[in-house]
């Protein structure tokens, strides 16, 4: 196989530069895919450059910071065998490695290479960011030594330069001659994947998404309810900001569902989402539509909004967030895209025209790693916040030591003690290990370690300047140690995520589509005798009054806790 590094096309072009703006306006480079290898491509002096010549790169996966570029770079042994013949790649993932770049820079570190690795090399997949753009994680398999059921969540810490095992013994699911690790997505929510497999003697097929916890590794999974023609299986999956929380976001044929980490709720979304500037609220934002292509499958139409205008851009690609995703420029107002082994660009306010559609299959050979792409600036999906109403959670699958509760608190947090009798607090996780103290109601007590699933419960060391010691979260349904956030307006916390809850008093209280009075708008109106779920963490507002997301209907909001020393909302 001849290298293809040497059938490198012609310069990166771009189209529909309007008016001369662009040149006079000081954009970060775009970094693009090409022929196996990431350049770069200096928008004002329109000028190319090669930063790698390895011919065997896939990528680039901007940090969403902008500071940082991963990317995967097959293994030169597996290169080796490949070229020799004695080694085969037909659909599957092939040995690889994890380099990162500095923008700043433009130095490279080596991540994650092959060593320990057996004959088959190590297989990972895409890495995924943090939101805060300081760990990077991944699956990995070495199938020397590990089964498809045994491969490892692996994680790295740039703060301290530390790489570990976040979850072992992950189920990769079914795969057929050649290994495909799964892709994954790293949002407010947790890290997410699909897992694909058969039960009953392999003739029902299943479909999950399944969380990880960043911290603990602790894992929640939910059927999304596959069924037998899987004509609504998921073609693709991101997290959104919607009304300010961060949720999952399903696209399946020409419609997206949201599902809720916490409790595997789901609700159907008016308005597809729509990928934004990361940095601020100027510009347009794309809006992803799915057309039929008349043969079974769909293609993403990009158009882009400003709110006030909607333009076609004349921009098409099979995938949302896969190879074909297009980036957006610093002020929010261009887009760029792959285009087979160029780049074009598109400026807000042009019609689109007849462009050909985006297709990664020209480029596919193998063993080069997906994805075939580009990135700009960093961008962020949100949704308009309009929902077509919700759908019943699924229930949760038994957790592997029988724990009544899902965990709700992660290493590094702050709890407090409900209202309500006190806590125990035991010399171990477990309900024989000797009592050392007690959390009181509205004690605060910082968690160190947990969550450990025992005797029916998840413990958690917790210690303040009175005790130290293991406790449990919760049991019966109920849960006696919550989030906690000192918000300086408002009365201690009772309340915590998954709980139902009523209006405390006789007055309405507004639902809002974000957290305070200010700069938001009320989507409904809570009234006595109304009950709706806690559905994640409380924050506080800039008035330092505690406001709790929640569920009221099919309606998904935010709404007050309560001012100095009164309460507004209550546990039902």
């Amino acid at each position: 196989m001849k290298r293809l590094v040497n059938a490198l096309l012609s310069i990166l072009c771009f189209s529909h530069i309007v008016g001369g703006a662009l040149a006079q306006t000081a954009d970060p480079p775009i970094y693009s895919y090409r022929n196996g290898d990431i350049w770069k491509y200096e928008l004002t002096s329109q000028t190319a450059t090669q930063l790698t010549n390895w011919a065997y790169n896939g990528g680039p996966i901007l940090s969403p910071d902008g500071s940082k570029i991963a990317y995967l770079s097959t293994s030169s042994d597996f290169v080796t065998q490949f070229e020799a013949g004695t080694a085969s790649q037909t659909g599957g993932t092939a040995p690889s490695n994890i380099w990162v770049m500095d923008v700043a820079t433009e130095s490279f570190t080596l991540i994650a290479d092959q060593a320990g690795a057996g004959g088959a090399g190590i297989l990972r997949s895409l890495p995924s960011w943090s939101p805060d753009g300081r760990q990077l994680a991944w699956l990995q398999l070495d199938p020397n030594t590990q089964a498809v059921e045994a491969a490892q969540l692996r994680r790295h810490n740039f703060n301290n330069g530390a790489t570990s095992t976040l979850a072992a013994g992950v189920d990769l699911g079914f795969q057929g001659s050649d290994i495909r690790m799964p892709s994954l997505r790293w949002g407010g929510g947790g890290i997410a994947r699909l897992h694909f497999d058969f039960q009953d003697g392999a003739e029902n097929p299943f479909l999950h998404i399944q969380f990880f916890d960043p911290v603990s590794g602790a894992t929640k999974q939910y059927d999304l309810g596959l069924n037998e023609s899987r004509d609504n299986t998921v073609r693709d999956f991101i997290w959104v900001n919607h009304l300010g929380r961060s949720l999952m976001a399903l696209q399946i044929k020409d419609y997206w569902d949201l599902i809720d980490p916490l409790d595997g709720s789901r609700y159907r979304l008016r308005h597809p989402p729509r990928l934004k500037n990361h940095n601020h609220s100027a510009g347009m934002q794309l809006v992803p539509f799915s057309v039929d292509n008349g043969s079974g499958g769909w293609f993403i139409h990009w158009h882009a909004t400003d709110g006030a205008n909607t333009f076609d851009t004349g921009y098409k690609s099979h995938r949302v967030n896969r190879n074909n995703r297009p980036g957006l420029s610093e002020d929010g107002f261009r887009m760029a895209w792959q285009n087979s082994d160029r780049v074009a660009t598109w400026q807000f306010g042009s019609e689109g025209g007849n462009r050909p559609v985006a297709n990664s299959a020209s480029r596919w050979a193998f063993p080069i790693p997906q994805p075939f792409g580009l990135v700009w600036a960093p961008t962020e999906w949100v949704t308009t916040g309009l929902l077509e109403g919700a759908q019943a959670a699924p229930s949760l699958p038994p957790a592997p030591a029988s724990c009544n509760l899902a965990p709700l608190l992660s290493l590094g947090q702050q709890a407090v003690g409900s209202p309500g009798l006190p806590s125990r607090v035991r010399a171990g996780a477990s309900t024989s290990a000797d009592i050392v103290g007690q959390i009181e109601a509205g004690d605060v007590v910082n968690i160190e370690a947990g969550p450990i699933c025992a005797d029916g419960y998840n413990w958690y060391f917790a210690r303040n300047s009175n005790v130290a010691g293991w406790t449990a979260e919760g049991g019966d349904g109920d849960y006696w140690l919550l989030y906690h956030i000192d918000c300086v307006n408002s009365p201690p916390i009772r309340l915590s995520a998954t709980m139902t809850a009523t209006i405390a008093g006789s007055r309405a209280l507004s639902v809002r589509n974000g957290k305070g009075a200010v700069d938001t708008a009320v989507i409904t109106v809570a009234t006595p005798g109304d009950y709706f779920t806690i559905t994640g963490r409380p924050e506080c507002d800039l008035s330092g009054e505690r406001w709790y997301p929640i569920q009221l209907d099919h309606f998904l909001g935010w709404i007050a806790a309560g001012a100095g020393d009164e309460y507004y909302i209550e546990k039902a």
